[in-house]
């Protein structure tokens, strides 16, 4: 598009020195006016041209955030849809050093996550996020309740072939007891499909 406007000027003015050339031998002064009126017109012309030329990168690039989100969303379904039916192994370290480490359990199924010894503490299954990462890297996070135990937040991430997970676990018991944990897979097995 800008080679044509460039073009189109480049005419513009060959023309103008033409009718220029023109009117001169003809001594016509009305032809004079014509031919500014002509200019004018192509001068015309090329803005159009290239306020068109300047449209256009706007208009691409509408199109290429919406195929981009697209795209995002059908790699988050399809990485989803992995990640459903799997448990993970995991150990939890306590990030404040004092204590022993702990095994444990996370199912991911039906949509959403479970912790096995958390279960037992009466946090229930809850859905959770899952977030694509730019280096592909998947990150999940979830918040579970429990009457009797308080408040646990997870945050997992597994890298882009979804066979490693590390994370970090924050357990508010209450108002004044908070133990935080990180963790890592230890191994990951696929559970049967099930219609619960």
């Amino acid at each position: 598009m800008r080679r044509l406007a460039v073009v189109a000027l480049a005419t513009a003015f060959l023309l103008s020195g033409l009718i220029e050339a023109k009117a001169a031998w003809f001594g016509s002064k009305k032809k004079a006016t014509t031919d500014q009126a002509v200019q004018t017109q192509a001068a015309g012309q090329v803005a159009q041209k290239e306020q068109a030329v300047k449209k256009e990168p706007a208009k691409m690039s509408d199109r290429a955030k919406e195929e981009s989100e697209k795209a995002r969303k059908a790699l988050m379904e399809r990485r989803l849809n992995e990640l459903d039916n799997t448990e993970w192994q995991i150990e939890l370290t306590p990030l404040s050093g004092k204590g022993k480490k702990e095994s444990d359990a996370i199912l991911f199924k039906n949509k959403q996550v479970s912790i096995f010894n958390f279960s037992k503490k009466g946090f229930p299954s809850t859905n959770f996020t899952l977030t694509v990462q730019p280096d592909g890297n998947i990150v999940w996070e979830t918040m579970q309740t429990s009457d009797k135990s308080g408040i646990a937040f997870w945050r997992g991430e597994m890298d882009a072939t979804m066979q490693k997970m590390s994370g970090i676990l924050s357990h508010q018991i209450d108002d004044k007891t908070k133990q935080d944990f990180s963790f890592v897979s230890i191994g990951k097995k696929s559970v049967p499909v099930s219609g619960n």
